[in-house]
């Protein structure tokens, strides 16, 4: 019998590796915590977690790949959102763990 890959089986992979990073999962947490608060920084979730500006910003990034956050802008400033979807198709029931 052979198992044939799925194309949601890429999608997957980025996001097991996404999440992969405990510094990625306090993100989701913060965001998931802060998701009636308007707006989410990299600033606010940098200084949430401990972390710089910057290295926050690379952390969204991967996120953001993986289709696990929205990030938008306002201005110059990045504004950032979980993609609840997401979770709801891939890791039903992992938000209420947080």
């Amino acid at each position: 019998m052979t198992i044939k890959q799925v194309q949601s089986d890429e999608k997957r992979v980025k996001i097991f590796k996404a999440l992969a990073e405990v510094k990625r999962i306090e993100i989701i947490r913060y965001l998931q915590h802060q998701k009636n608060k308007d707006r989410n920084s990299c600033g606010d979730i940098g200084e949430s977690i401990g972390t710089n500006k910057s290295n926050a910003s690379y952390h969204l990034k991967i996120l953001a790949e993986a289709d696990l956050v929205d990030v938008g802008r306002d201005g110059q400033h990045k504004l950032i959102s979980i993609k609840e979807e997401t979770f709801k198709e891939f890791l039903p029931g992992f938000l209420a763990t947080l």
